[in-house]
């Protein structure tokens, strides 16, 4: 199974009283099933609910910063597993 993001972007123009013109979140997507007949259509949001391109901006931005706390936690848990391998080796 792997899953991407991708775009929720609702507008409500046509309902009254209008709140919003618009909201937009990012959400995790499942693109392929080991069950496919139990695919479901429910949505795992990673953003607010963002009312203008400014605050949509601004979630992109903060989800760039986890990504890269997350990058580097990766690159230092390789590094550590590397040298302890080079160690086993050279023992």
């Amino acid at each position: 199974m792997t899953y991407s993001l991708d775009l929720h972007f609702r507008d409500f123009l046509n309902e009254t009283p209008r709140v919003y013109d618009a909201i937009a979140q990012i959400y995790v997507q499942k693109n392929t099933s080991d069950e496919p007949d139990k695919d479901e259509k429910v949505h795992i949001f990673i953003t607010s609910e963002c009312i203008s391109i400014d605050t949509f901006e601004e979630e992109i931005e903060r989800l760039k910063q986890e990504l890269e706390k997350i990058k580097k936690k990766a690159s230092k848990n390789y590094t550590e597993v590397n040298n302890k391998i080079r160690n086993v080796n050279t023992a």
